[in-house]
């Protein structure tokens, strides 16, 4: 008798303890997914500020330069996609591309950058004070570039090349937005 009394209760035990250990595993499940989940879309100042057309002009060592770019939102609101064209006055051209976010643990801007001239680069900056400062780094030098906004559709600013084997050129440019674009 008593052994059957042991059985039937741990028969109750088992039967009580497997939909709270069900429900156990359930919540660790979501804490899994959420753990996992990406990040809510961008939604900073400067991301939202930057999508759209831009036209303008750029001034080097080489001369004046026609400049067009084209920043959209993409991956769900995840990142800023950017395609930049530029031609020069003595007929050289150039393009860019490449794709800018937020890192959610430092908050610092990040990106990589692909062009023309068989350039790939990794950039970081910030926003401080009206101004976005990126420095990109790669096998052909370092580029940094700041953008300051000086309208609610216009942009100027400055860059740095440094080529891996020579002297620093610098440059300004100015860009006015032609069209906007849907911000997420």
């Amino acid at each position: 008798m008593m052994r059957k009394l042991v059985v039937i209760l741990l028969a109750l035990m088992v039967c009580v303890a497997m939909p709270l250990m069900a429900q156990e595993k359930e919540e660790m499940a979501k804490g899994e997914m959420e753990e996992y989940a990406p990040p809510p879309p961008l939604d900073d100042k400067w991301c939202n500020f930057l999508i759209g057309e831009w036209e303008g002009t750029s001034e080097g060592p080489m001369g004046k330069s026609q400049e067009r770019e084209t920043i959209e939102m993409g991956l769900n609101g995840q990142f800023l996609f950017r395609r930049a064209e530029g031609k020069m006055e003595n007929g050289m051209s150039y393009v860019g591309m490449g794709a800018m976010t937020i890192d959610p643990e430092s908050g610092k801007y990040v990106g990589y950058w692909i062009d023309s001239h068989r350039g790939m680069y990794e950039g970081t900056g910030q926003a401080e004070d009206g101004k976005l400062t990126m420095s990109w780094e790669g096998d052909m030098g370092s580029y940094t570039q700041v953008i300051e906004k000086v309208g609610d559709d216009k942009i100027a600013g400055t860059w740095t090349y440094t080529p891996a084997d020579g002297e620093p050129m610098k440059g300004t440019y100015e860009m006015t937005r032609k069209k906007k674009m849907n911000e997420k």
